[in-house]
């Protein structure tokens, strides 16, 4: 092989490389708000988002086939209001990102009383807790449990919190606060 030619292989080589680890990298351009960042710094020192990189091998696999250019740990959607953005997040503990969860919202104020974060679901020291665990948006429209016995009409974007291949829970607003509905167990 002459020099040019292995110069041309090593360069398509990088940037077929350089495109792989933007695929697989979608929290890296995950876009959360200044304030959110630091409100969530300041309630929750010692956690942060959960990464790509914190789910299993299988699960990354699944996660990345079903949602490629999503960050398994932010989820952003219209879920409060229908002019207003909302950030559904899974934070992982810092130390030890498979020895808990929590799942909360940060939503800008419309009023001057200020942002709000809602602690949804949580659970701590509880080894394997959040394998699996991801959030991501389903849009508005009629959704059922998992039974089929209960059907929900979202009329916002809803909050998919999915432990992959394990269990669904739907979190959708209505009536001022946020419910749920199992779909998948």
């Amino acid at each position: 092989m002459g020099p040019v030619r292995a110069l041309v292989v090593a360069i398509v080589l990088a940037f077929a490389l350089s495109s792989q680890a933007q695929v697989t990298d979608p929290c890296r351009d995950a876009n959360l708000p200044a304030k959110a960042q630091s409100l969530i710094a300041k309630k929750f020192p010692g956690w942060r988002t959960k990464l790509v990189s914190d789910l299993g091998a299988d699960d990354q696999q699944l996660w990345m086939k079903a949602h490629p250019q999503e960050c398994p740990g932010i989820a952003i959607g219209h879920f409060e209001e229908p002019d207003h953005l909302a950030y559904a997040l899974v934070l992982v503990p810092k130390s030890d990102v498979n020895s808990g969860y929590k799942i909360v919202v940060w939503s800008k104020a419309a009023t001057a009383e200020g942002d709000s974060l809602r602690v949804l679901d949580h659970a701590e020291k509880q080894p394997y807790a959040g394998s699996g665990l991801a959030v991501s948006k389903l849009a508005p429209g009629v959704y059922s449990d998992f039974e089929g016995t209960k059907s929900v009409d979202m009329k916002l974007d809803a909050i998919n919190v999915e432990w992959i291949e394990k269990a669904t829970v739907v979190y959708y607003w209505s009536t001022g606060r946020y419910r749920t509905l199992q779909t998948a167990d």
